[in-house]
This record gives structure tokens, C-alpha cells and sequence, in this order.
């Protein structure tokens, strides 16, 4: 029997090596248990159910593992639909005011699929938009006078934050109105980036701009890099950028390469790194200048650990886990084993003490640190033949 990771990522692949009718055949004989843990930690439920559909493979798979799919899909789906009114309205509300915006991440993503594949085919959490530093107080209090307010407190909290305190109203879909896209790009400069290279849509309630290409696939990257690494690998965000790889867009390399160049970014390993799995995942190439030289992150390896984690530790489906130390027992055991192997691969440390943890903690959270490093380690010992390069080949091989 094949390995149910390695079939979930050639499947999500948006230009996969092997024929619709062999992957039908593999979704028939595949083992599926810890599947449903694997695809809604990786938060790929709504694109693996697309996928499947398209292929019309979605009848040839195991009926339990199917029937966990269609629900999360369509909860996911719901919950973008209600993202889509908030963003509508909150077009409406700065077109009122006459305060030039462009959308941001997801909220943007699902204006545009007709230039980018699967660009919204995840989870949306909020709306996001940018306005140029000058206008964000009056846009912001325009949302409040129109029925959104904050949490106490918050205005002071986001006092130096590349965005105002995040809104609400009885939708209860947050909005952020951003001054720029990170805490390290001046807002006159984000603004000439996404405005500059934007192009303008029609949504609900109006007009309003999304950005070009290139700074769609920057803007992934960066929104990525900043979550911890371990974080930043899952196929959620890779498929931000993937979306973008496997579209007909052109994207302007030298300007990306210059950026990761340049410090912007935490690290230029690792962004490289994840370029490079992004790509993967489009089956587009990616310049030799940020490739050749730096193996793209193994996603097939990678998804093998994060499954025989998920089958380890029980059957339960939920995974979205909150920070490590408020998780139950085996849900901490579960996540801590999946970051180590991710951080393992990266070639990175072990994963660090909370801020502010006291010595008591801090011992127990190195001790476990290693203790799952030392699990990742063994596993590849007795699973020689994962071959921990590139993570390009899908290997079809016995489970």
C-alpha cells in the first residue's frame, strides 16, 4: 500500500507527475487512519477536497476518511463566505470615505482566482486591508462609527505595530487596517509595493485593488517567516505562494531575489528554503540564484514524520492547538514531536523556552525538546530510506 502522505501531496500538487486514474487507484487502496490529523494540522482539508473533486477521485476514497473531508470543507467554505461579507462591507465603508485601500492575504486571494489556481481553496480568518499611513486613523474610525469597535485596551497595544488594533462588529470576522505588510517595511514603501503593482476588482459593495503577482508571492513569503519555522512549513502557507508559481503571472525574480538578499526577511536560508518547497508544490521552477545551492525544504519527508505522529497519538480529529503549554499531555507530546522533526530538518536548534518561562519550566520544556529530537532521530534510523534531499519525487513505495 502506498504512503498516504506522499499520495496527499502529489494529489495537492497543482500539476501532478502521475494520471488522475492513478492517483484514483492509489485514494482506493490507501491506509487513511491519522489522515484527517495530518490534513487539518497542515490546513489543506478545503484544497485536498477541491483536488479530489477535480480529479474525480473523490468516490475512491476510504468512506470514513471522505465523510470527515466533505464536513470540513464545507465548514471551512462557510466560514470564508462569511469573510466575504465582512470584506464587502468593509469595501464599502473606505469607498464611503474616499480612502484609497488594497487588500491583503486571503480577503484579497478570493477576488482573484481567475489569475491564481486554488488561491482561495483555504481557510480565511479576517480581512486585511492596507491604507496608506496618513488616512489609517480617519478609515479606522469611519469602521468604528459604522458599528465596529475593539477589545479595551487594544488601541495601546498596537501603538507601534505595522497595523491598528484589530475591529469587529456582529459578524464577528476581525478586521485589521494595516499601515504596512510587516513591521520592517516602511508604510510609504509597502504602500508604493502592493498599490503600485495592484490592479483594481469589483467585489460586493465596490471597487477595490489587489496587489500584482510578485507581491502576492512576497507577501506569503514574509507573512510565513514570521510564525515560528516549525510554523511556516506547513502546506497552508506554501500554498499561498504555490497558487501564485502555478499561475500564468509573471513575477518579477530579481526584485524577490533582492529582497531576500537584502535582510528584510529573518533568515535567507530559510526563505530560499521555502521557495523552494512552494515550488515544488507548483511544479515551477524557481531561479537557479535562490535554488542551487539551497535544498528546498523535504515536504515528502516531512509529511511522512507529521503522519506517524498524528497515528501515534490517537484518532482525533481536531487539531488546531493553542500555545504548547495550555495543550493537554498528549496534544503538547503531538506537537512538540512534529516541530522537532521540522526543526530537525531545517538543521536548527532546539525548540527554545517560552518568554518569561521560570527555571523549572525552562528545564522541563529543554528536556522534552530533546527527548522529541531524539524520537525524530531514531525514526530515521529505522526509516533509512526516506532520502532527506530536495523532497521533489514522490516515492511510491509499501507503507
Amino acid at each position: 500500500m502506498i504512503r498516504a502522505s506522499d499520495l496527499l501531496l502529489e494529489t495537492l500538487r497543482l500539476r501532478p507527475v502521475q494520471s488522475s486514474a492513478g492517483l484514483r487507484q492509489a485514494w482506493r487502496d490507501v491506509r487513511t487512519d491519522g489522515l484527517a490529523q495530518l490534513v487539518a494540522f497542515e490546513g489543506c482539508s478545503l484544497w485536498l477536497h477541491r483536488r479530489l473533486k477535480e480529479l474525480d477521485a473523490l468516490q475512491c476514497v476510504h468512506a470514513p476518511f471522505a465523510a470527515w473531508l466533505r464536513q470540513s470543507a464545507r465548514r471551512i467554505a462557510a466560514q470564508n463566505l462569511a469573510v466575504d461579507a465582512q470584506r464587502d462591507a468593509v469595501v464599502g465603508i473606505l469607498n464611503d470615505l474616499d480612502c484609497a485601500h488594497v487588500l491583503l492575504k486571503g480577503a484579497a486571494r478570493r477576488l482573484v482566482t481567475d489569475l491564481y489556481p486554488y488561491a482561495d481553496a483555504r481557510a480565511v480568518g479576517d480581512v486585511d486591508v492596507l491604507v496608506p499611513e496618513h488616512l489609517a486613523p480617519a478609515a479606522w474610525k469611519g469602521l468604528e462609527s459604522a458599528g465596529f469597535s475593539t477589545v479595551p485596551g487594544a488601541e495601546r497595544r498596537y501603538a507601534a505595530h505595522h497595523h491598528l488594533a484589530p475591529l469587529s462588529n456582529e459578524r464577528r470576522v476581525n478586521v485589521e487596517v494595516h499601515t504596512s505588510t510587516s513591521t520592517v517595511v516602511p508604510p510609504r514603501e509597502a504602500w508604493r509595493r502592493m498599490n503600485g503593482s495592484g490592479c483594481t476588482i469589483n467585489c460586493g459593495n465596490g471597487a477595490t485593488r489587489v496587489a500584482g503577482a510578485t507581491e502576492l508571492l512576497w507577501h506569503a513569503l514574509a507573512h510565513a517567516l514570521v510564525e515560528s519555522w516549525s510554523y511556516a512549513f506547513r502546506l497552508r502557507f506554501l500554498l499561498d505562494a504555490a497558487a501564485v508559481l502555478a499561475s500564468d503571472q509573471d513575477v518579477d525574480w530579481t526584485a524577490i531575489a533582492s529582497r531576500v538578499e537584502s535582510g528584510e526577511l529573518p533568515d535567507t536560508i530559510m526563505a530560499r528554503r521555502w521557495l523552494g518547497a512552494a515550488a515544488g508544490i507548483a511544479a515551477a521552477p524557481c531561479p537557479r540564484r535562490l535554488t542551487d545551492d539551497v535544498p528546498a525544504f523535504d515536504l515528502t519527508s516531512a509529511l511522512r514524520w507529521r503522519l506517524d505522529v498524528f497515528r501515534l497519538f490517537g484518532r482525533g480529529h481536531h487539531v488546531a492547538e493553542p500555545g504548547l503549554w495550555t495543550m493537554a499531555p498528549l496534544a503538547r507530546a503531538r506537537r512538540l514531536l512534529v516541530d522537532e522533526g521540522t526543526r530537525a530538518m531545517l538543521g536548527l536548534p532546539l525548540t527554545p523556552p517560552l518568554p518569561g518561562s521560570g527555571p523549572l519550566r525552562r528545564t522541563g520544556r529543554r528536556a522534552a525538546a530533546g527527548a522529541a529530537r531524539l524520537c525524530f532521530r531514531s525514526w530515521r534510523l529505522i526509516k533509512p530510506n526516506l532520502g532527506f534531499g530536495n523532497g521533489l519525487q514522490v516515492t511510491w513505495t509499501r507503507a
